[in-house]
C-alpha cells in the first residue's frame, strides 16, 4: 500500500499538486489529466524520482517505474540489454513482443516503449508506476500489455498508471483519477 497524505509539489511558486491525499492499495490505479496537469509529477513522487514540497507518503512496498521518457543505452543490442535488466530466461518476450533484435538505438519509438516495460513489468516489485505506457504501443502490443497488467493483479501487485486512452481497461476492475488544477478526483 501507498498513502500519500497532504501531499503538494511546487515548481517555481507554481503549486503543481495541491494537498493530495489517497491511498493506493493492491489494485489497478488510473490517473487522467491533460497535458501539464502534473500526472508525471504526481507519479515520480511515488517513484521517489523527485521530492514533494510538503505532506508525508506512507510506504514499505518496492517500486518499480517507468517514466513518460526514457534513455536506453543505444549501441546495446536488445538482446544484451533483456539479459541484463531481467535476466536471460525473459528473452523469449522479445519474440513475443515482436521487437526486433537489433541494437537499442535503431528500434522505432513504440519498440523502444516495449523493451522498457518489459524491464519494468518483469522487474520484480510490489508496486509497478507507469507514466503514460501505451505511447507508441501497436494494437497488438496493447493487447498484450493488458495481458501483463491483468497478470500483476492476479499476483496482488500495485499498479498505478497515467493514461490518455480510457477503453482499453474497460473490462478491468480498477480505481479512476482525474487530476484538475492540482487536485485528485477519484472518478465513479
Amino acid at each position: 500500500m501507498i498513502e500519500l497524505i497532504n501531499v503538494t509539489k511546487i515548481y517555481k511558486n507554481n503549486k503543481i499538486l495541491n494537498d493530495i491525499s489517497v491511498t493506493f492499495d493492491r489494485n489497478l490505479h488510473i490517473i487522467y489529466g491533460n497535458n501539464g496537469s502534473g500526472k508525471s509529477t504526481l507519479l515520480k513522487i511515488l517513484s521517489s524520482i523527485i521530492y514533494k514540497t510538503s505532506g508525508s507518503i506512507l510506504t514499505t512496498d518496492t517500486i518499480s517505474y517507468l517514466p513518460d521518457k526514457f534513455l536506453l543505452p543505444k549501441l546495446l543490442s536488445v538482446d544484451s540489454y533483456i539479459n541484463l535488466t531481467i535476466g536471460m530466461e525473459y528473452q523469449y518476450l522479445v519474440d513475443k513482443y515482436k521487437i526486433p533484435r537489433k541494437l537499442i538505438g535503431n528500434l522505432s519509438k513504440g519498440n523502444l516503449q516495449k523493451v522498457g516495460l518489459l524491464q519494468v513489468l518483469y522487474h520484480k516489485a510490489d508496486c509497478y508506476i507507469l507514466d503514460e505506457p501505451l505511447d507508441g504501443l501497436d494494437d497488438e502490443a496493447k493487447i498484450l500489455f493488458k495481458e501483463e497488467i491483468k497478470r500483476l493483479l492476479k499476483d496482488k501487485k500495485i499498479v498505478i498508471m497515467s493514461l490518455h486512452e480510457k477503453n482499453l481497461f474497460s473490462d478491468v476492475i480498477k480505481k479512476e483519477y482525474s487530476i484538475k488544477d492540482g487536485k485528485l478526483y477519484e472518478e465513479n
